[in-house]
């Protein structure tokens, strides 16, 4: 049997994908934390313990921003080939991918699975999953007291561009009596802003896909449906989009 492994090392978190004949056989997910490789290595381990696997069985395929620091991997691959594959495989017939990663966010046109054009945000944290980390943390939450609060449906103006600024004006808002509720909304409402610009810089067509870290937030999945004019899905497995899509390189090449 052959087997092939999809790491995708993030700055936030570390994905690793198991495959044979196009069927997932293991899956896992950790932070990355200070060392990429000793994460990716945790990761290899894990599934291939678990599958009963040896080394020599396993083709490994890196991808991520932490991709050079994994030694043992057969080939390594940009992250935007692996999240255009990774989302055909999730979403049979996407045309349009946007990834919210923890340190940058992307949004890709594709074609059974081909990369046609797309467009990356990775100068700025303002519109990143650090950026929410950091809002949360302003607003002494963590990720889970977050998404409880943008259940509550409200928001507010949140004005600055800057990651650094807004954090200065978080501050600002909750002293003057903004509610949590209501600058969580105005925090989610900004990524979606920042995602849909960089969206509108390639030609959007549905299927559209939500990736990445965010994935799992409903209201920034409805909010971005919103302003760009067409249903936006996404589910908890689309975490693992790049991941997946290293695996399906391993496979076919």
């Amino acid at each position: 049997m052959k087997v092939y492994l999809g790491i995708d090392c993030g700055s936030a978190t570390c994905k690793g994908i198991l495959m044979s004949e196009d069927e997932i056989i293991g899956q896992s997910i950790r932070p990355t934390g200070w060392s990429p490789q000793m994460t990716a290595q945790e990761i290899f381990d894990e599934l291939t313990g678990q599958a009963g696997l040896q080394r020599e069985e396993v083709k490994v395929t890196a991808t991520g921003y932490g991709r050079v620091s994994i030694p043992f991997a057969d080939r390594r691959v940009t992250e935007i080939t692996c999240h255009g594959l990774g989302a055909q495989f999730i979403l049979p017939g996407v045309r349009t991918v946007i990834d919210i990663g923890g340190q940058d966010s992307k949004a890709i046109s594709v074609r059974d699975g081909k990369v046609l054009g797309f467009q990356m945000n990775d100068k700025c944290a303002a519109g990143t999953g650090r950026f929410l980390e950091m809002s949360a943390h302003r607003m002494g939450l963590d990720m889970d007291g977050f998404s409880k609060c943008l259940k509550a449906g409200k928001s507010c103006d949140l004005s600055s561009m800057c990651a650094v600024f807004a954090d200065s004006e978080i501050v600002s808002l909750l002293a003057s009596g903004k509610t949590r509720e209501e600058v969580a909304g105005g925090v989610i409402n900004s990524v979606a802003a920042k995602a849909a610009a960089l969206a509108g810089k390639i030609e959007v067509k549905p299927p559209v896909l939500l990736t990445g870290g965010l994935c799992e937030l409903e209201s920034l999945k409805v909010i971005l449906a919103e302003k760009l004019e067409t249903e936006v899905k996404s589910d908890p497995f689309c975490r693992y989009a790049g991941a997946a899509g290293a695996a399906l390189i391993g496979m076919r090449r």
